[in-house]
């Protein structure tokens, strides 16, 4: 089971909401088109917050929090819950849609060029997905999750369970956003980490950031 680890330098949840640009949904996309949604949930990791330099970073590189993280992921079935709320939202709008379950990768989508307009347009070209799945729109949802533990210097201050899910809707006529939301949430761990039958401490506050991540999808929907 692969095991991500995010190593933000300065101020993990500072730095990423800071550098996605929010765009609230346009009430178009409630319209007799059909969305393609597309999600990705990364294997459980670690990520990091706080101050720290390179050579910080290099000593605290979580490699302990790989055998807490791998036997947890098990039990928290993400990628269900995800599924079963997005489709519950979309189902409540009566939207079109339909899960595309190909694989996917964002990175090997060209980039795309702008016109000159007063819209908003994704960074990835999408357009090649609307005939390849006869699809109107794409919903790309994207989801990290695990141990967010905060640093000052080589010192451990704190740990907590957290989530974020990145999404973006796209009109495949011009490849302009209908939607760009990022939501991260972070739980307090009750008690210490390591304790409980197999760190269920930790799986119980990971799991809570999930249940209170979903409460916010439904808010940009």
């Amino acid at each position: 089971m692969k095991l991500l680890k995010f190593t933000f330098g300065i101020l993990f949840l500072l730095s990423v909401t800071s550098c996605v640009t929010t765009l609230p949904l346009n009430k178009q996309f409630y319209n007799t088109k059909k969305v393609g949604v597309i999600l990705q949930v990364d294997s459980i990791g670690m990520a990091k917050a706080g101050s720290q330099g390179l050579l910080d970073m290099a000593f605290t590189p979580g490699n302990r929090f790989k055998e807490p993280l791998q036997k947890v992921e098990p039990k928290l079935n993400i990628n269900d819950t995800m599924k079963t709320e997005i489709t519950t939202l979309l189902n409540l709008k009566n939207k079109q849609f339909q899960f595309i379950t190909e694989k996917f990768d964002y990175q090997a989508l060209n980039k795309f060029d702008k016109p000159n307009s007063d819209k908003k347009y994704s960074k990835k070209d999408f357009r090649n997905l609307r005939t390849a799945n006869n699809v109107d729109e794409i919903l790309f949802v994207k989801v990290k999750y695990g141990i967010l533990v905060s640093y000052y210097g080589v010192i451990e201050t704190g740990k907590q369970g957290y989530v974020n899910i990145g999404t973006e809707i796209v009109d495949l006529a011009d490849n302009s956003l209908l939607q760009q939301e990022n939501l991260q949430t972070v739980t307090s761990i009750k008690g210490n980490w390591k304790k409980g039958d197999d760190y269920e401490n930790l799986k119980n506050s990971i799991q809570e950031a999930i249940n209170n991540s979903v409460d916010r999808l439904k808010t940009v929907f």
